[in-house]
């Protein structure tokens, strides 16, 4: 009896194999013929192969070529079985039953969307956009707004110093002074930029976070202009029904000084509107004249008023969150709220 040639036996198992593959009827039948055909050890394709040592070395290249061709064929076969017992998202098929989904959309963060919206009510009232360090000096960020470096704003547990006098500006305020130093009255700016603070991280503090600085200097600003311009911001961000209500206060750099706090009037789906309780949105006050005169001002000339707000704040009053850290988890499902 002769022996049968290589290349007949392997086009043999081709046949054999796909037939096996076609019959299978779960993945584990599948895989029980890809071990049976190409499995290292004892896969009858793979044991040809395996032989191709002992063949003479005329023979050796045409079986060679056909083994792997078979192979080839095998594996495809049973990769093509294996998508189609997986299902159509497997295949690469479209799964009609599947609900329809958009596509993700990317937008300004919150935050971010309140900084704009506060620079634009400004805007319209004839402010300008106004910027400066992140590091400053501390003649900056406290000598030159009244603040003595015994204040204790000025300790080392609420300010993050950086090297010699120089820190991480605490509030946005030395971008009034600065641009004091650079310009003459009139003046109406908005500073918006990051400040820090060595605050604990909580649901409402954080030791970053956004500020919006707001500064009038010229002849003749009374608190009656001071009182009016915030209350028509607070109108125009909130609506019309807003009021707003100035509770005095202390800030070493204004005199006097006050807490701005606003009640707004929501209206529910069925028409009918609730006020809100008075809420806080910012500190504010008429310029204190030693600041005046740090600048170089003549304050017996000019007056002015400056107010300072954290735009996360406005934001969660605006958008009812509780929780300052919301903000920051990068969250897609919360931050996809507010596209």
């Amino acid at each position: 009896m002769t022996e049968q040639d290589p290349k007949d036996a392997l086009r043999a198992l081709e046949v054999e194999a796909l037939d096996a593959i076609d019959r299978a009827q779960d993945p584990e039948a599948l895989e029980a013929v890809r071990i049976d055909y190409l499995g290292r050890k004892d896969g009858r394709i793979s044991a040809i192969l395996r032989g191709l040592g002992s063949m003479s070395p005329e023979r050796r290249p045409a079986v060679g070529q056909e083994a792997n061709r078979v192979k080839e064929v095998v594996a495809d076969a049973l990769q093509n079985r294996e998508r189609s017992l997986a299902g159509p998202a497997s295949s690469g098929i479209e799964d009609l039953t599947l609900p329809g989904r958009g596509p993700w959309k990317g937008g300004l963060h919150p935050v971010t969307q309140a900084v704009d919206e506060i620079w634009h009510i400004f805007r319209d009232l004839g402010f300008t956009r106004a910027r400066g360090p992140e590091a400053d000096t501390e003649w900056y960020n406290f000598e030159a707004l009244n603040t003595p470096l015994d204040h204790p704003a000025a300790d080392e547990q609420d300010t993050l110093y950086l090297v010699d006098s120089v820190l991480l500006r605490s509030h946005t305020s030395p971008v009034q002074m600065r641009t004091m130093e650079t310009h003459e009255p009139p003046i109406r700016i908005i500073a918006p930029g990051w400040v820090y603070r060595r605050d604990t991280y909580d649901a409402t503090h954080t030791p970053a976070f956004m500020q919006v600085e707001g500064l009038v200097i010229d002849e003749g600003v009374t608190f009656v202009d001071f009182k009016a311009t915030l209350a028509e911001f607070a109108r125009r961000y909130w609506g019309p029904d807003t009021q707003t209500r100035f509770r005095p206060s202390f800030f070493p750099f204004t005199e006097p000084s006050a807490e701005v706090d606003v009640k707004r009037v929501i209206t529910r789906p069925d028409g009918s509107k609730e006020e809100t309780d008075w809420l806080e949105i910012m500190g504010a006050g008429m310029v204190d004249p030693a600041v005046l005169e740090n600048a170089g001002y003549d304050a017996e000339r000019y007056t002015g008023f400056a107010f300072g707000m954290g735009p996360a704040r406005i934001a969660m009053l605006k958008h009812g969150v509780d929780d300052l850290r919301t903000f920051f988890e990068n969250d897609v499902r919360f931050l996809d709220q507010f596209v």
